[in-house]
């Protein structure tokens, strides 16, 4: 997966810990959630499928998907159809894929999948219109605001009357990973980036196609971090320059083991300034690797994956998140499978351990793992929320 970042290389930094272990209090629920849920419970059971059971909830759940593999596997495509409500290009968006020479638009792939989506009542989420990777050889980063309007109008525009395209992340990973990598203490920019261009990036989209949901997507700020302190500060110099700016993008690729422990006060501390900032907080590439020490058997594996999946969206769903999209659905596809993007820390050199990596709802046969169970049980539980304008 060229497209996707070397981001587990770092696991010491990027890693979070688990959830394996964390409390939680029991939510009050008002006698109005009692009853819906109780409704909704006579129409939606745990095999249900995922979609189904968010929408019970007024949620969504979804799953990033390659058109490629759409085309290819019909099992797969039926699977992604059946269970999900939204989805997210894995790579059909990025920079490389829409211009890969200057001005020159193309949209092949990423039509493919807004197709689909339309024949399967599908929302789409965009993504991503500005990266630090995923781009061509020839464009440098960060580029001129000159690239950038000529970029935006092209992608957007095309996008602009589209049924299903209902979101764009407008800017990606921008933080940087730590505070030797950046140039302004501030926000944590990346190295070049002015808080002055994502803010005109922004004003550019809305002049486009205000009409979507505009997401700030980023990792490593599941917690109390110098990364998810810049994030915020960067949200909030966003809402104070006035610019359209819906929701942010927790990507949520997450390490969780019974060796440490998640910080749980610091992430809901993250979610409560961003529902404070009235900046929805979505998850948009949920997956879970098990760290050391590991299980005697893949069994075990699957259960402490779906204990983390289930503790974790408790915690986001008390927090008003609505969305929930997991990168990929089925471990057949997993990026972190791939030799260039597999964790470093424990798995690359130890082919013995790669069966541990299971990190999504659906096998390799796209059967059904406990982790989808957890997810399932998770949305059955949650206090039903209004549905969001589409």
């Amino acid at each position: 997966m060229p497209y996707r970042r070397k981001f587990l290389a770092r696991a010491g930094y990027t890693t979070l810990s688990a959830l394996l272990t964390m409390g939680f209090l029991q939510k009050d629920k008002q006698k109005e959630d009692h009853i819906t849920n109780n409704i909704v419970a006579n129409y939606t059971n745990i095999n249900s499928p995922l979609r189904q059971l968010a929408a019970a909830k007024g949620k969504r759940y979804g799953a990033a998907i390659s058109s490629d593999i759409l085309l290819k596997e019909k099992d797969y495509a039926n699977l992604i159809a059946r269970e999900c409500s939204v989805v997210t290009p894995n790579g059909e968006l990025k920079w490389n894929a829409t211009e890969p020479q200057p001005g020159k638009f193309t949209f092949e792939s990423a039509d493919a999948i807004a197709n689909f989506c339309r024949k399967h009542n599908i929302d789409l989420h965009g993504h991503t219109l500005f990266w630090h990777m995923g781009r061509p050889d020839w464009l440098p980063y960060p580029p001129t605001l000159k690239m950038i309007e000529r970029h935006v109008k092209g992608v957007m525009g095309h996008y602009r009357n589209s049924p299903v395209l209902k979101s764009w992340d407008i800017a990606n990973e921008i933080i940087a990973d730590n505070e030797n990598e950046t140039d302004n203490a501030t926000y944590g920019l990346r190295k070049g980036v002015k808080p002055e261009l994502i803010r005109d990036l922004f004003l550019i989209a809305a002049s486009v196609d205000n009409s979507k949901k505009f997401y700030l997507n980023d990792f490593g700020i599941e917690g109390a971090t110098w990364k998810s302190e810049r994030f915020l500060k960067m949200v909030e110099y966003l809402k104070n320059s006035g610019v359209k700016i819906d929701g942010a993008g927790i990507q949520s690729h997450l390490w969780f083991s019974t060796a440490y422990g998640f910080d749980e006060k610091g992430f809901n501390s993250v979610l409560k300034r961003l529902n404070d900032l009235e900046v929805k907080p979505i998850i948009t590439e949920l997956d879970i690797i098990i760290d050391t020490p590991l299980p005697d058997s893949i069994k075990k594996l699957d259960q402490m994956v779906a204990d983390s999946y289930k503790r974790y969206l408790d915690l986001c769903f008390a927090a008003k998140v609505d969305t929930i999209i997991t990168w990929g659905l089925t471990d057949r596809h997993t990026w972190i499978r791939h030799p260039d993007w597999m964790p470093r820390k424990t798995f690359r050199g130890n082919p013995n351990l790669w069966k541990f990596l299971r990190p999504l709802p659906f096998d390799e046969n796209l059967q059904p793992k406990s982790a989808r169970n957890a997810i399932a049980q998770a949305f059955q539980q949650a206090t039903y929320t209004s549905p969001r304008r589409k």
